[in-house]
């Protein structure tokens, strides 16, 4: 769905306002934007391969704020292993953001990750959650951005249908944030069988620069 459709969708459910002098539309679009980070970090339904750069003598490192999260590490060789686990070789995801590898590397060398990237936000109005870089997102997945918006901003219009947001928060993540649309979107990810090749291959920023890694 494009940008258009979406925010009409939730305008009209909810009799919000675009009039020049009572414009709802840039919080609209906010939450849609919110609603597609949300769907891509809590199912994984859209990852790319990345290339991370390793240093030499550095074993701790820290992602980019680009990678919502990481699905999985494959240098050919080193498996998962557990934050109290020393045996070689084996990396561990210490929080969402810091990846540590045992052993130290030894010398430079790229390591290959499994991302679900942060999309960029729709612009135009015909701009579309589906186009590679506002998120990916299936067509099929889409109506959940629109479920979250409607929870969010039937909160904020205190529209009491929906007993402020609630009944669009239960679709949305279901009574315990587990089940709803989240949870149907979940199955129909994991069903779908192997990881497939990425359709494109995303280059971080060097590891010269030390917003991106820590050690």
């Amino acid at each position: 769905m494009t940008k258009k459709q979406m925010s009409d969708q939730v305008a009209n459910w909810l009799g919000l306002q675009s009039i020049a002098a009572y414009d709802e539309t840039k919080m609209i679009n906010d939450l849609l934007y919110q609603g597609t980070i949300d769907l891509l970090a809590r199912t994984r339904c859209v990852v790319r391969c990345v290339d991370l750069h390793t240093q030499a003598n550095v074993s701790t490192y820290t992602l980019d704020h680009s990678i919502l999260s990481l699905v999985d590490v494959e240098n050919g060789s080193t498996p998962r292993g557990r934050r109290d686990q020393s045996s070689w070789p084996s990396f561990t995801l210490i929080r969402s953001d810091v990846l540590r590898f045992n052993p130290t590397p030894t010398e430079d060398g790229e390591v290959q990750v499994w991302a679900v990237l942060r999309p960029q936000q729709l612009v135009g109005d015909t701009d579309s959650v589906g186009s590679e870089q506002f998120g990916a997102i299936p067509e099929e997945f889409q109506d959940a951005i629109v479920t979250y918006a409607l929870w969010k901003a039937a909160d904020y219009a205190d529209d009491q249908r929906s007993a402020d947001g609630e009944r669009y928060r239960m679709l949305y993540e279901g009574q315990d944030g587990r089940a709803g649309r989240l949870g149907q979107i979940r199955a129909a990810v994991n069903k779908r069988g192997t990881a497939r090749a990425p359709g494109r291959r995303v280059r971080l920023r060097t590891v010269s620069s030390h917003d991106y890694w820590i050690g």
